[in-house]
């Protein structure tokens, strides 16, 4: 086991008694974040208590749901969905609202994806007379979307992330207990279904890899799943199902899955020892979590919950956010970087053991 420090902390100069969704990045080294009150804000993370502004204090009539960015080229956008309906994209650089799309039946949007090279933002909503809809919109003509998916599932869409390297495979998962993998090319929704796991309510889904799913379930239920091939019809591969991970990890709740440049690690929280787990999630030889790697932020955010992790490559830290209000800015401290990684181990055992660290 290896420690992070907690380096930084801010409430972003939020109103009390609010708690802070999700954070994504938005250029480097800076960040957004959307809160309780309904706001978007960004901070850096190097400058947490004077580098923060507020592009909206409020987001979204009825509250903000979910937050994305959209790199594309130089400019710096940020997508939105809100639950009276609308998806919003924001400029960063002039803190202005560009772009505003509704539902059908304003179904609240759920769940939001995005793909600058197809110029591509998907929504995902709340199930509204009988309908939960995928909805891919063009942001160059946003007057309707320009492909729907009404009947792929029967519940909540709460999660959308497109394929890694391939712009025309996206996925989705939803309470319905279904992760679909679309290939969005093909116009027809039966035809373009080209994957289906059930799972359980879907809390977060993904791509691990190029060739392999996870799925995580709102009772800590994960499991593992090779993609299939269209091309190459056979046996559904066989997933690997860690069922409910809380005793196995020693924690009350998951957090998520983090998947950065060293690897992949699930971010498993407890409130009572008031601290959060990033455990290595290791391929060889099988799937599993590799819990004597582990990297503990002792802590965390106290005995509330954290809502949402961040692996940021460019500063090498962890930025974690919760229902305490607070951002935090983690780093491993110096001792257990060079007992990780001291001059006496062999060139073969430091490249094993670096693919555990954070950074």
């Amino acid at each position: 086991m290896y420690t992070l420090t907690e380096t930084g902390a801010s409430s972003l100069s939020l109103p009390a008694d609010n708690y802070i969704y999700s954070i994504v990045a938005s250029a480097p080294g800076a960040f957004a974040a959307i809160s309780s009150d309904d706001s978007l804000r960004l901070f850096n993370a190097a400058n947490l208590n004077g580098g923060v502004s507020v592009i909206s204090r409020k987001t979204h009539d009825g509250g903000v749901t979910s937050l994305r960015s959209y790199a594309a080229g130089e400019s710096q956008l940020l997508a939105t969905g809100g639950r009276e309906g609308k998806m919003k994209v924001w400029d960063v650089r002039s803190a202005k609202m560009v772009m505003e799309v509704e539902t059908a039946r304003n179904a609240p949007v759920l769940s939001i994806a995005c793909n600058p090279e197809t110029n591509t933002i998907v929504t995902g909503t709340e199930l509204v007379s009988s309908q939960a809809v995928v909805s891919l919109w063009d942001i160059r003509s946003p007057q309707a979307p320009r492909q729907q998916y009404v009947e792929s599932h029967n519940d909540d869409v709460t999660e959308l992330q497109y394929h890694p390297t391939r712009s025309n495979i996206l996925l989705s998962g939803s309470t319905d207990g279904l992760v679909n993998i679309y290939d969005t090319t093909v116009t027809d929704e039966d035809e373009a279904l080209v994957q289906v796991i059930n799972h359980g309510s879907v809390h977060h889904a993904g791509f691990l890899s190029e060739r392999t799913i996870y799925a995580l379930s709102h009772d800590e239920h994960f499991s593992v799943h090779p993609a299939t091939n269209p091309d190459e019809p056979g046996q559904e591969p066989e997933p690997t199902d860690f069922n409910d991970v809380r005793d196995l990890l020693g924690c009350e709740y998951v957090v998520q899955l983090c998947v950065g440049a060293q690897g992949s690690y699930i971010a498993a929280g407890n409130k009572i020892d008031k601290r959060l787990d990033l455990v290595p999630l290791v391929s060889s030889p099988n799937w599993q979590f590799d819990t004597d790697n582990l990297w503990r932020l002792p802590g965390a955010h106290g005995d509330e919950v954290v809502r949402s992790v961040y692996l940021d490559d460019q500063t090498q830290s962890v930025i974690t956010c919760g229902e305490d209000g607070f951002v935090r800015v983690w780093k491993p401290t110096e001792g257990d970087v060079q007992a990780q990684t001291g001059s006496k181990t062999s060139r073969k055992e430091k490249k094993q053991k670096d693919r555990f660290r954070p950074y």
